[in-house]
């Protein structure tokens, strides 16, 4: 089981890799054509929207009690797996 401190450095590896990962994403975004972009565009949003959804979920996790902070964990688990869904399934549309 990971402590407080190195679950936090997890999540801020995993929120570095969300922003390569959209950054890849919105370079490709010049190479969709013109009546793809828009949807591609909205759906790079709510991943930037999931993304600082975690990013709340981290600060909320560093000010966090000892007694409060497993229960941000799992919450923080929950968020991220739904985001690695959402994220591998945009990926998928449009490689």
């Amino acid at each position: 089981m990971l402590t407080k401190d190195e679950f936090i450095a997890d999540m801020k590896t995993r929120i570095d890799a969300w922003n390569a990962e959209i950054d890849v994403l919105q370079e490709k975004a010049h190479d969709i054509k013109e009546e793809a972009k828009v949807k591609y565009e909205e759906q790079l949003v709510a991943l930037r929207a999931t993304r600082a959804e975690g990013e709340k979920r981290l600060e909320e996790m560093q000010a966090a009690t000892e007694s409060n902070w497993e229960q941000l964990k799992l919450e923080t688990e929950r968020a991220w797996d739904a985001f690695k869904d959402s994220f591998n399934t945009f990926k998928s549309h449009y490689k």
